[in-house]
């Protein structure tokens, strides 16, 4: 089966990672799942971090690890500003060879919580961001890679605990075939899905489909269709000049705008004009 993931990273050509500051306000990001090894690491502002079937509120020095395959989502209500670190899963397997047996387990939720081992994680991350924030001189790339690689090891040393193989396998198996109805979705948002046509594309039946889909994501079908078409939404109100209606039209609210004011205003706490005010105010 060919894989597939919800969110496609791009990496740095010269590292071969993702790492950046990013600076985000009102950014909601729905539940997907990557191949990558994530940290997040709150420099200013809060995030809302939801791993599997646990919520974190994550504000100033608050980090946590996100392993790969596993289905997360984060929420900006306001102005967040973090550190974004990506790797891929080749780097990680060739450097901790019994990766998918194990998983690492590390989220602190502010700075007042650092303590014992969370306290070499928290400086590794410190150093990394007044890293990113300095000018690159000819040694930054070996400098980066020995930051990264220092903060894997105290995170295999001081963060790993094992999983049932079998288990974890049988898991891996249930998230990939969900990646493929993540990147159906991903695809055809703007058109008239359903979840019969979602059900097809993994050979399920439709009862059978809807309760995997729920166990695994926490969510419907159709909510997580809502969930993209407002990100996309959200995207055109912060980019473009579009006028509300023709992005909702965009976006698969073509027949019902009503329905997407009001789930815009569920996701974002004000309805899509007042949005874009907001934002043009900052």
């Amino acid at each position: 089966m060919e894989e597939y993931s919800h969110e496609q990273i791009h990496y740095e050509l010269e590292t071969g990672m993702r790492l950046e500051i990013a600076d985000e306000t009102g950014c909601f990001v729905s539940k997907h799942w990557h191949n990558s090894f994530e940290i997040i690491y709150v420099i200013d502002g809060t995030m809302k971090l939801t791993v599997g079937n646990h919520d974190y509120s994550l504000t100033d020095g608050g980090f946590a690890v996100v392993n790969s395959k596993t289905i997360h989502s984060t929420a900006c209500p306001k102005r967040c500003r973090y550190l974004l670190l990506q790797i891929p899963y080749e780097t990680i397997k060739k450097n901790i060879p019994d990766i998918d047996i194990v998983m690492i387990r590390c989220v602190c939720l502010k700075e007042e919580n650092v303590k014992g081992d969370l306290v070499i994680i928290r400086d590794i991350l410190k150093k990394i961001i007044s890293f990113c924030e300095s000018p690159k001189n000819s040694g930054y790339l070996l400098m980066q890679h020995s930051l990264v690689y220092e903060l894997l090891y105290h995170l295999v040393i001081n963060f790993k605990t094992g999983v049932d193989p079998e288990m974890k396998k049988k898991a891996d198996r249930n998230i990939q075939r969900l990646g493929i109805v993540l990147q159906y979705v991903r695809q055809h948002y703007a058109e008239n899905i359903t979840l019969n046509d979602a059900a097809r594309t993994v050979a399920l039946n439709r009862e059978y489909f809807s309760r995997f889909f729920k166990k695994y994501m926490g969510m419907t079908f159709m909510d997580y269709v809502f969930a993209i078409r407002l990100e996309h939404a959200y995207d055109d109100i912060v980019n473009t000049d579009y006028s509300i209606g023709s992005i909702a039209e965009q976006n698969g609210f073509e027949k019902n705008y009503k329905l997407f004011v009001r789930k815009f205003r569920e996701q974002y706490g004000c309805n899509p004009g007042e949005k874009r005010n907001q934002l043009k105010s900052i």
